[in-house]
């Protein structure tokens, strides 16, 4: 076996692992309900200044967390980074309506699964943001979970197992003009 093929086993194995987490956990990742941002005062932000807030929160939820993260295609997450995105839709919104910016981030798996959900929900709810999903799990090894959202539409849902954790960041919805553009 060469190293080549050990380095794909071993990221086709933590995708397949990423992937099953997702699977397991209800509504990881799904984008807000976009009446939510319709009622908030953020709900027209320009795109520019959601995504320098949004990266400014990430780097604040991943120094928490601790861990070392990582984009989908292993390359390493710097809070600095301030990557191309294609703002998406927000739940229920149409093509034209309010828009969210959305990023999946990967780290290894955590020692203490069912604690560290507990400490994960913790720094969400000190955030403000309503947690609306909660899966402890009862072993290490075990898929937990916790999603939380806030009033902008912003949302947090960090899970982990034996093989990985991921955690999905939406920003708050807008529908400012700009959000219908890509950022570079």
């Amino acid at each position: 076996m060469t190293l080549r093929s050990t380095t794909g086993g071993i990221l086709a194995l933590g995708l397949v692992g990423a992937l099953a987490m997702t699977a397991c956990t209800p509504n990881l990742g799904e984008p807000m309900d976009a009446t939510t941002a319709a009622s908030s005062p953020s709900g027209q932000r320009d795109a520019l200044s959601i995504r320098e807030d949004f990266y400014v929160e990430i780097a604040r939820f991943t120094e928490e967390a601790g861990g070392k993260w990582t984009y989908l295609d292993g390359d390493s997450f710097s809070p600095e980074d301030r990557a191309s995105f294609s703002p998406k839709a927000c739940a229920g919104a149409d093509d034209d309506g309010p828009r969210q910016l959305l990023l999946l981030l990967l780290s290894g798996p955590s020692k203490e699964g069912p604690a560290e959900i507990k400490r994960i929900k913790s720094v969400l709810e000190d955030r403000g943001l309503k947690v609306t999903g909660y899966i402890p799990g009862t072993t290490d090894g075990e898929t937990s979970s916790v999603d939380a959202e806030s009033t902008t539409g912003q949302y947090v849902s960090y899970g982990t197992n034996a093989q990985r954790t991921t955690v999905r960041f939406g920003s708050e919805c807008s529908s400012d003009p700009t959000m219908l553009q890509d950022l570079n």
